[in-house]
């Protein structure tokens, strides 16, 4: 971002100020009052529409707030068909706040095509899936998904927060909105909290721009500045987190005491499952020193995640079961961290 003073600043800097001075009543310079624009959001938004090769970017204080501004552009009676294999704040949002606004939804399994052209429904009005699912990664094609809702005037949306723009860029393949927990590898560092939904469309974009200030869930300057840092060294990151992940996943399929490894081939992101019940399990997690039990992704250090234990779920336990989220089942981000740390430390969790 262009420093307004012309200091030659490399670092943008950081713009603080709630309010700026007007010309003229109703007449000001670009900026009015910070919820509604501010000079170091702006340059982030511009800096994650180049990202995802997208025209628009609007910014908010969690990727759950960038996902409920969507969800409030429906009205009463609109219907959004949604991946069973989802991030569970989104079944959070779905279920227990916009149903109570009559807003339906249908979960379907995204990776059969069949199943869910036949689930469109006439007041169907948006498509909601990760094309790198959470917890179970798995791959979803986003073309095959925006050319069945060519047929109609549904709306695509594809969270990207997994793949991040490195490996995809699902605006080039056709959906109509990105969203991003800026949370997770974009902020890359532990210390950020934010969301972000990208797009093309100018009506579209003016309408969440619409909601995004009215709602007011923005983030602040410094966060703001804080990512926009990160994304100076995100193809580095990703690239090491990829890197390690690979090692990772051979090493934990080599291991007798791992029933089963996911991993997409891109992203920091490996999930597997213990042999053994959640009991076992948890004492592997127990055992563990370098890497630490936490929730959240995508950060330098190699962190493990037991959803079952650690998730608010919505679906019973037999649901689960049935979608393959165990209670064995272990999501590990890797870090960027030397690998053979990563590999030592579950390698005596294990023995």
């Amino acid at each position: 971002m262009k420093s307004d003073n012309n200091f030659g600043d490399i670092a943008p800097p950081i713009h603080l100020s709630t309010i700026f001075t007007q010309k003229s009543p109703g007449e000001h310079l670009g900026f009015e009052y910070s919820r509604i624009g501010n000079p170091t959001r702006e340059g982030l938004e511009k800096e994650l529409a180049k990202l995802e090769k997208g025209k628009f970017a609007l910014t908010f204080s969690s990727g759950t707030a960038a996902a409920a501004t969507v969800l409030a552009s429906l009205s009463a009676g609109d219907h959004i068909l949604c991946s069973q294999d989802v991030y569970e704040g989104t079944f959070r949002l779905l279920q227990k706040v916009f149903k109570k606004f009559d807003v339906s939804f249908s979960f379907v399994d995204f990776s059969k095509v069949d199943s869910l052209e036949k689930s469109i429904k006439p007041n169907t009005k948006l498509i909601w899936f990760e094309n790198l699912t959470n917890p179970l990664l798995k791959v979803i094609d986003t073309q095959k998904i925006v050319r069945i809702t060519k047929k109609s005037s549904v709306l695509v949306l594809v969270d990207n927060t997994f793949a991040t723009p490195i490996f995809r860029n699902p605006l080039l393949e056709g959906a109509d909105i990105v969203l991003h927990s800026l949370t997770k590898f974009i902020g890359g560092h532990h210390d950020i909290t934010a969301g972000a939904l990208i797009g093309n469309n100018q009506q579209l974009f003016e309408n969440l721009n619409f909601l995004q200030h009215t709602i007011g869930a923005t983030p602040s300057p410094f966060d703001c500045f804080l990512v926009l840092r990160s994304i100076k060294s995100l193809s580095v990151r990703m690239s090491q987190h990829t890197k390690n992940a690979k090692v990772v996943t051979r090493f934990l399929k080599s291991c007798d005491k791992i029933e089963k490894v996911n991993f997409p081939g891109f992203s920091g992101m490996v999930s597997f499952w213990v042999k053994g019940d959640q009991n076992e399990t948890v004492q592997f997690l127990e055992k563990l020193k370098h890497i630490k039990i936490t929730q959240s992704l995508g950060g330098p250090d190699t962190i493990v995640q037991h959803p079952r234990a650690m998730m608010t779920f919505s679906l019973s336990n037999r649901e689960l079961d049935r979608l393959g989220i165990t209670t064995n089942l272990v999501r590990m981000s890797v870090g960027i961290e030397n690998v053979s740390i990563i590999i030592e430390d579950i390698q005596k969790a294990l023995n």
